[in-house]
């Protein structure tokens, strides 16, 4: 029976381990390439992960103890390695699991995603010895007269030599429901145990070869793609009936008011400064102020405002002082002069993205 989880997404069986850790915002993300031997036109990647670059969430990894600080900061319990595909870096990649693996033990859980091109048995291998949990395939299904394809379903085959969990990870594409049983009935018999379906979505880098697919959002105020949802839950109705595979159909608002709100959580209660309100969704709230002169403007409020120094910080890299919420209030009311006062909302993350803004009188 397909049925909806209290995560906004759909099921039929079991979720995945790596979704359950996923949607609980506990996996860090990390990517580990944007280095990809396929051009799949709803490829969402941004520019700024096109190169060969690594990121752990949204922080830029220059080695391998970056990533474990990320993952301290989110308390993570496990990692979805992504790209790109990871396979093209294959060494990187596999150090990256390794380290992991030994800094946060073997019950940290570790998945992967890969195209499948790369997927030797001796490249799996490496994976399987660094302790790589369960590993997802996402073929160019939607180009099958391809020698790319060929070569990956035959690499696909390699997997089941390991002892881990295989599955599939593909996108619900508008009008290509018989490609996708397709998929799902080659996994069911190989002996996989999950396909995960992820409602398609447009991003800046993808819009326009969507649309020229003849595709459209279904909103002004979604990113989602019109029919993407319906054709994965035709899909998992299929598959329900005709393989004993598991099946996750992922949904935008899953991806953005619930896996990346819980990250967001755990990361905020790490990253908080005492200063810092924890709003419910995960961002931190507090005032600033922004002056031309920081040091005169600090000893201004800490000496003639009253303001004791601990409530106060100098954030010189964005040229403003931060303070609660509530000084930021009364000082708005009673300092005179070109000093702005603004309550302010960002993301808990490494770039600290700011979300809202608001001026005070």
């Amino acid at each position: 029976m397909v049925s909806e989880t209290p995560y906004v997404s759909y099921v039929v069986g079991e979720l995945p381990e790596g979704c359950r850790l996923c949607v609980r915002g506990e996996k860090l993300v990390l990517f580990t390439t944007g280095v990809c031997p396929r051009n799949c036109f709803y490829c969402p990647l941004s520019e700024k992960r096109r190169g060969d670059v690594v990121y752990a969430n949204e922080r830029p990894v220059k080695n391998p103890q970056d990533a474990i600080v990320e993952a301290r900061l989110q308390n993570a319990r496990g990692a979805g390695v992504t790209g790109g595909d990871p396979l093209a870096r294959l060494e990187r990649t596999v150090e990256y699991i390794r380290i992991l693996k030994e800094a946060f033990g073997e019950g940290f859980h570790v998945h992967l995603y890969t195209t499948g091109a790369l997927a030797t048995i001796r490249n799996l291998e490496r994976l399987y010895d660094a302790g790589l949990d369960e590993i997802r395939f996402h073929p160019d299904l939607f180009n099958p007269g391809s020698k790319l394809f060929e070569l990956e379903i035959r690499n696909i085959r390699n997997a089941f030599e390991f002892d881990w969990d295989v599955g599939g990870e593909i996108p619900a594409v508008p009008g290509q429901l018989e490609r996708m049983k397709w998929y799902a009935g080659f996994l069911d018999g190989l002996g996989a145990k999950f396909l995960n379906v992820n409602e398609l979505e447009f991003s800046e880098t993808n819009l326009r070869a969507i649309l020229n697919w003849g595709y459209s959002p279904v909103s002004d105020e979604s990113a989602a793609i019109r029919g993407s949802l319906e054709e994965g839950l035709r899909l998992l109705e299929w598959g329900e009936v005709n393989t004993s595979l598991s099946y996750h159909l992922c949904t935008a608002k899953l991806k953005d008011a619930v896996q990346l709100r819980n990250r967001l959580r755990r990361m905020a209660r790490n990253v908080a400064r005492p200063y810092m309100e924890v709003t419910e969704d995960g961002t931190l709230r507090f005032g600033i102020a922004e002056y031309e002169d920081l040091d005169g403007l600090y000893t201004l409020l800490v000496e003639e405002a009253g303001v004791p120094a601990e409530w106060l910080h100098v954030n010189r890299e964005k040229g403003r002082i931060e303070m609660p919420e509530e000084v930021a209030v009364e000082l708005a009311e009673a300092i005179e002069g070109d000093v702005r006062f603004f309550i302010i909302e960002e993301y808990p993350t490494w770039d600290r993205m700011e979300v809202e803004r608001t001026p005070l009188p």
